[in-house]
């Protein structure tokens, strides 16, 4: 039973159902063919429907964002440190008086309420990026920080200055949340 080589399986009641896995050396030799099954030439409508899972994948997502609706622009640039042309014409937001600066062709047609909700932007927007520059000094002191704590013993005078890092964006933040709790 044992001793006829690797067919025993098959000697035992196995069959067709049974797998045999080869570890290491070449690749395993496929059976050969049944000379009366007709042979499978896979047509083009077979392949098309094959692959369908992938078009739905990259482009249905491709094709909704060409013919979206929301294709308007999110409205004009702004600058917020200077006047520099275009942007020549300046505005201060109404919560937090923050100047900025807009080119006034962009927004010669604006109504009060359009020019309100620009200013809602514009705060927003400078908020959104004092916090990314905030995190960007928090990160780098943190930085700092870990190089000044060297493998042997801390270097006090990188830990001094690490910890007297100038954080402007972090600094403004705090100024803008003061003045809001007012």
């Amino acid at each position: 039973m044992f001793n006829s080589g690797p067919q025993f399986v098959f000697n035992m009641g196995g069959g067709p159902g049974i797998r045999v896995h080869q570890f290491g050396g070449g690749r395993p030799r496929r059976r050969p063919a049944d000379p009366n099954a007709p042979e499978q030439q896979q047509s083009l409508q077979q392949t098309l429907i094959g692959l369908l899972p992938l078009l739905f994948i990259f482009i249905l997502p491709l094709l909704s964002s060409l013919f979206s609706g929301d294709s308007t622009p999110a409205g004009p640039s702004m600058r917020f440190d200077t006047a520099v042309p275009p942007h020549t014409m300046q505005r201060t937001t109404q919560n937090f008086k923050i100047p900025y600066f807009v080119n006034p062709v962009d927004v010669e047609d604006f109504s009060a309420s359009k020019l309100k909700n620009l200013d809602k932007q514009a705060e927003n927007s400078y908020i959104h990026d004092l916090r990314i520059r905030c995190e960007a000094e928090q990160q780098t002191r943190i930085r700092l920080q870990e190089e000044a704590q060297g493998w042997f013993f801390p270097d006090m005078e990188k830990m001094a200055r690490a910890n007297k890092m100038e954080m402007r964006a972090c600094d403004r933040i705090n100024e803008l949340q003061r003045m809001q709790r007012r």
